[in-house]
């Protein structure tokens, strides 16, 4: 034991406890409390998490400029006042005729136009189906550009090509906008007038005692359109961005890459013939028709060019009418009648039909030459002309118009039905047909013409085809163009540095 005087010890740290052990903590439930971790995505279907994920915005740009053609030929429609309204009704105000062209509009897209009348005699409505091809076609051209603009710019944003999924997703997201943009001008598109009479309007006082207000009513079958747009928007885009996983489909497959340079030669050869009918068509209407008919016919002018060029292809068309009645025993209906004109039948339309031939023979000579240019073999010319021959059937088929009227009659003459139909068309066979013939002299008989026309002489015998002043000779020069691989780099260079041969799936060789 220390003494009074000793020193104290040392004091000693306080002891260093561990730090508690707590219990796990439990994991944050989800909503109804299931004891696991909470993830958004979770349950998600892949195609929906990757439409919800996605960027949006490159489909909500290419899709601007399509609407907007469909509002700007809506406006042109709706500016000028109808004489015809001028006369016995006040003139529809701007925004009366804006809503029923604006529905007009959509029948580019495939939506039938319906018109309607109502009195206290009863109801009518007439149906139009025509497709104004002109405004189909710039909506397609307009498309096409904001999808080229977009694809463009993402590949310099991010220096990757897109593959088949990501074009597919691209296609479903434009596809998507698109459709939604047409049903918003369904949904606004139509309207409903009631015409204020100057002299022999149903409002006026003096008119017939009991018909009440008269309303007139256009609408556009919309929910066509929508279904339309979708498949055509969805379609376009996926070329557009799924351009490189497409010419690797082609570059792997012969099949496949045949098919496909049939179907772009068939495309460019099908936009140089029809665009040569329209001229054609407007022209031949400039100089028949009124100014009034001039203006109309500009949104149909692919219409007329395609009636003409089934006319001149040896194509039966027909303008056909029929009436119908129903509860009036008295009455009989009238049978279908129907006035065909052909060429072969020189009685029926006059002499002058005869030289619609002139767009057959060009038709077939701008095909012949679109296969002679590519350097198409036997097989791939083959299949040109079937390509052609389907694609231009398809769009004949719906250049015609159809319009269809019903009406019901009110209590007065107790609720008897009326109906008529009267449509402008090509006879589907013949034109199958007829278009089938033209291909294959276009695709088939063309282009050894051409080649025994184009054929050059031949080179001196000292002359080696490689050196300066063959070519002066008459020798093409075959040169050595790249092909891009999947990945869209091309090789550093075109000969092999120990002189070996070239590799086939990098180079193609051509004239």
């Amino acid at each position: 034991m220390a003494g009074p005087g000793a020193p104290l010890p040392p004091e000693l740290p306080p002891p260093v406890l561990p730090p508690p052990v707590l219990p796990p903590a439990p994991p944050v439930g989800g909503p109804w409390g299931a004891g696991r971790p909470y993830d958004p995505a979770a349950g998600r279907p892949a195609a929906l998490a990757g439409l919800i994920g996605a960027d949006w915005r490159p489909a909500l740009r290419a899709v601007v400029a399509p609407t907007a053609v469909l509002l700007l030929a809506a406006l042109i429609a709706a500016v000028p006042e109808s004489d015809y309204y001028s006369a016995p009704f006040d003139s529809p105000p701007f925004g009366k005729r804006l809503g029923s062209s604006l529905a007009m509009a959509l029948g580019a897209l495939g939506a039938p136009y319906r018109l309607s009348l109502g009195t206290e005699w009863g109801e009518s409505s007439s149906v139009f189906r025509a497709l104004p091809m002109t405004v189909t076609v710039l909506w397609l051209l307009a498309l096409w550009l904001g999808l080229r603009v977009g694809a463009r710019s993402r590949q310099q944003r991010t220096g990757e090509q897109q593959t088949r999924r990501q074009a597919a997703a691209e296609a479903v997201r434009t596809a998507v906008v698109a459709a939604a943009a047409t049903l918003l001008l369904g949904l606004v598109g139509g309207t409903r007038w009631h015409p204020g009479g100057r002299g022999l309007g149903m409002d006026s006082a003096d008119a017939l005692q009991g018909l009440g207000r008269t309303t007139y009513g256009a609408s556009a079958g919309w929910w066509e359109a929508v279904a339309w747009t979708a498949l055509l928007a969805g379609l376009l885009a996926f070329a557009v961005h799924g351009t490189d996983a497409l010419r690797w489909a082609a570059w792997r497959n012969r099949a496949v890459r045949g098919w496909a340079v049939a179907g772009l030669a068939a495309g460019r050869a099908l936009a140089v013939s029809v665009a040569l009918a329209a001229v054609a068509g407007f022209v031949l209407v400039a100089v028949r028709a009124d100014g009034d008919l001039t203006g109309a016919a500009v949104a149909f002018l692919p219409n007329l060019g395609l009636l003409l060029l089934g006319v001149g292809s040896g194509a039966v068309f027909r303008a056909g009418s029929s009436v119908a009645s129903d509860g009036v025993p008295d009455w009989r209906t009238r049978p279908y009648d129907a006035n065909e004109y052909s060429f072969f039948d020189p009685g029926t339309a006059g002499a002058d039909w005869r030289w619609s031939v002139l767009l057959a023979l060009v038709s077939a000579v701008v095909l012949g030459r679109t296969a002679f240019r590519r350097r198409l073999d036997p097989a791939d010319r083959l299949r040109l002309a079937a390509v052609y021959a389907v694609g231009l059937s398809l769009l004949m088929l719906v250049a015609g118009t159809l319009v269809s009227t019903e009406s019901v009659v009110g209590p007065l003459l107790r609720s008897r039905d009326f109906g008529s139909e009267d449509s402008l068309s090509l006879v589907p066979w013949t034109l199958l047909v007829a278009n089938a013939v033209w291909a294959a002299v276009g695709a088939l008989a063309v282009p050894p013409l051409l080649a025994a026309l184009d054929r050059p002489s031949a080179p001196p015998a000292d002359r080696d085809p490689g050196e300066p002043g063959a070519e002066s000779a008459g020798v093409t020069p075959m040169v050595l163009e790249v092909v891009d691989s999947e990945d869209g780099r091309r090789p550093a260079a075109p000969v092999p540095e120990d002189g070996g041969p070239v590799d086939p799936s990098v180079w193609s060789r051509r004239p």
